[in-house]
């Protein structure tokens, strides 16, 4: 890695790649869930999420380090790989969200505190949680805003 890191927008040739990251990342902050999970929804962030979203990615050196998918102003996908984290892309990837204006909601499962400490250190509060089913386990997810910037 040169160091320089640019931020473009994916496209389909990329899901495999930003399938891999975010598995590696999502294990990372995500011991509370098992390899039956995260089988199930491997298919899903590579044929249903990524192509349903508007996805950056940010990258240095042609390696991907990270990357950010949402739906409108509504961030729900955002993954860092372990060993870019802690350098300034999660919040650089927000920026892109809605034609740079950043993102005004995201969703993260209420067990991941590393991605809730993140996005309230970004401005955003908890307005209300609702749960899924995923894969065979149910998790709760939180929605948190922030105002537009």
């Amino acid at each position: 890695m040169d160091g320089t890191v640019g931020i473009r927008t994916a496209g389909e040739a990329d899901f495999d790649a930003l399938t891999d990251l975010w598995e590696r990342s999502a294990r990372s902050s995500h011991a509370f869930m098992d390899d039956e999970v995260f089988g199930w929804q491997r298919p899903r962030v590579r044929d249903l999420l990524l192509p349903s979203m508007d996805v950056w990615v940010a990258e240095s050196g042609g390696e991907m380090l990270g990357f950010v998918g949402a739906r409108e102003d509504v961030v729900e996908l955002l993954y860092v790989a372990p060993e870019a984290q802690g350098r300034g892309l999660g919040p650089t990837l927000l920026s892109y969200v809605d034609g740079g204006a950043g993102a005004h909601s995201v969703e993260v499962y209420a067990d991941n505190a590393v991605g809730v400490a993140f996005y309230t250190g970004q401005g955003f509060a908890e307005q209300h949680r609702y749960s899924v089913t995923v894969g065979g386990g149910t998790f709760e997810v939180m929605r948190l805003t922030r105002a537009a910037a």
